[in-house]
């Protein structure tokens, strides 16, 4: 029989290995779908639509995910669940050639599949608290995952084209869905999370206008991952290019993972997210002036800093404002804001400026709001500072 150490310790290596999969399909899915649509004949605004779909799903549905795995106490069921009809969804949603029919087939296939990162989320913050571990060091596993994918894919599809590009998804996804029945369960405290907990946590303004500022840098951010493998394309370069800056992008994160803990020991959230944001501004900034696309693949170390500390930040900052029987209403909320709201501005408008004017104006664009974001956080990180006082 395993001893009280060990379980926890058991528990999380699975869940390890779960991230590392899972986000091993996130490193297929988020750099080669758009060069999947491209290659299916359809213009930059329709990728943009369809790239909206999954944060327009998130904003509806997440809540309620959250709400529900609160309610009634468990997230590995759900996810479970979800993993169970992407996977068998995957197989045929990506050859629809109706624009119209793939509208829906993908719309319903986001339904079940942008919920899944948060309630990981939610899990990895409950198994990191029970481990005395930080949740950093759960999350690198994530991005390892992503890069080593987002690498080895980028060669698979240059030699062999972007058709299998269905199948190895299903593969990845059934993966996934395997390990999840071994993943241990959130453990709750306390009552089940009831409406009224939820209208608390919606009318709560200091949560509220952290989540509309981090939505509106991170609109930026879901703007680049919409357009930049399109980005690196019309400037000449190939799928191993479009590869390697997302490869070098997520290896970026695993120093930041790593040394979080230490970083939130010195300073407050909202200084490390102005930090972010300014980092955000050059990260566009140099885009916006390079030609070449060899030279995306350098910029993307700075991915690290800028959406590392966002997303760490943003995560721990809910984390530490809502209570625990509310801890996946609170990630859910969260993905509402950063993924659902920041994903449906990014990738709508950045079609719609990519479609008109090009991918300069659309960095010019998301260099301007992450200079804003720089300057509305040192303002509540200020304001907050002179509370505590």
């Amino acid at each position: 029989m395993l001893s009280e150490q060990a379980r926890p310790r058991q528990g999380g290596t699975i869940l390890k290995v779960f991230i590392f999969f899972y986000f091993s399909s996130v490193g297929l899915f988020l750099p080669y779908l758009p060069l999947v649509f491209r290659g299916m004949g359809l213009t930059s605004w329709q990728i943009g639509i369809l790239f909206s779909l999954g944060p327009l799903v998130t904003v509806a549905v997440q809540p309620l995910w959250g709400y529900i795995s609160d309610r009634f106490k468990t997230v590995k069921r759900i996810i479970i669940g979800q993993l169970t009809v992407i996977t068998s969804l995957s197989l045929f949603v990506f050859h629809i050639s109706s624009f119209e029919l793939l509208l829906s087939a993908i719309f319903l296939f986001n339904v079940f599949c942008f919920p899944i990162i948060p309630l990981t989320d939610s899990l990895t913050l409950a198994t990191a608290s029970k481990a005395g571990r930080h949740y950093g060091k759960f999350r690198l596993w994530g991005s390892l995952g992503f890069a080593l994918s987002a690498l080895l894919f980028g060669f698979f599809f240059r030699s062999h084209g972007l058709e299998a590009f269905s199948l190895c998804y299903f593969i990845l996804l059934f993966l996934c869905l395997i390990i999840s029945f071994f993943l241990g369960d959130a453990s709750y405290i306390g009552r089940k999370a009831n409406a009224s907990d939820i209208k608390q946590l919606l009318t709560n303004r200091r949560i509220i206008v952290f989540l509309l500022l981090t939505a509106l840098l991170s609109s930026s951010n879901r703007a680049n991952d919409s357009f930049m493998g399109i980005f690196i394309r019309q400037m000449g370069g190939g799928s191993e290019i479009v590869g390697y800056a997302w490869t070098v992008a997520a290896l970026s994160e695993v120093p930041v993972m790593i040394i979080c803990g230490s970083l939130f020991a010195r300073f407050s959230e909202l200084r490390l997210l102005s930090a972010a944001a300014l980092v955000f501004f050059i990260r566009w900034a140099l885009f916006f002036t390079v030609t070449d696309p060899r030279l995306v693949v350098p910029i993307q170390l700075v991915h690290g800093v800028s959406f590392g500390l966002l997303f760490l930040c943003s995560v721990s900052y809910i984390t530490r404002m809502v209570p625990d029987r509310l801890r996946s209403s609170g990630q859910g909320l969260l993905s509402a804001f950063i993924g659902g709201i920041a994903g449906i501005v990014g990738s709508t408008l950045g079609g719609v400026i990519m479609s008109s004017l090009g991918p300069r104006y659309l960095y010019a664009s998301c260099a301007a709001i992450a200079l804003a974001a720089f300057f509305f956080y040192l303002h509540l990180d200020r304001v907050a500072s002179r509370s505590v006082k």
